[in-house]
């Protein structure tokens, strides 16, 4: 389904874009035709255009056309550099109000450890 879509949009891009082309083929293909009936000079006793004049029209007028349509136009936008402001920065130094007891290695009864902290015994 994308697929179709997709190739849908694409057609629609090229047949758009391609006014001119489907004119010129349509010219070449129907010349004849267009010599004898369409021409504006084709009561002259030597035609000379063979039906270019009725061309260059359809060309004008796709031109007409094309202008109609409005132009893209991209909104300008200006960048700017600011210097930036200089903001002073302070340094704070934070000191502890409380203080707390440092646990030394040296300080340790052991002994009061092993006593809470051991293994249960059987028996």
């Amino acid at each position: 389904m994308k697929k179709c879509i997709t190739l849908f949009i694409l057609m629609l891009l090229v047949f758009q874009n391609a006014g001119s082309i489907w004119i010129i083929g349509d010219f070449y293909i129907n010349r004849d035709y267009i010599a004898k009936n369409v021409c504006i000079n084709r009561f002259d006793a030597i035609p000379i255009c063979n039906g270019k004049c009725y061309l260059d029209n359809k060309l004008k007028a796709n031109d007409k056309q094309e202008q109609k349509f409005p132009t893209v136009t991209y909104k300008e936008v200006q960048l700017f550099f600011e210097s930036p402001i200089g903001f002073p920065f302070r340094v704070i130094h934070f000191v502890p109000k409380k203080k707390y007891p440092v646990l030394k290695a040296d300080s340790q009864k052991s002994d009061f450890i092993f006593l809470i902290y051991h293994p249960p015994r059987f028996g």
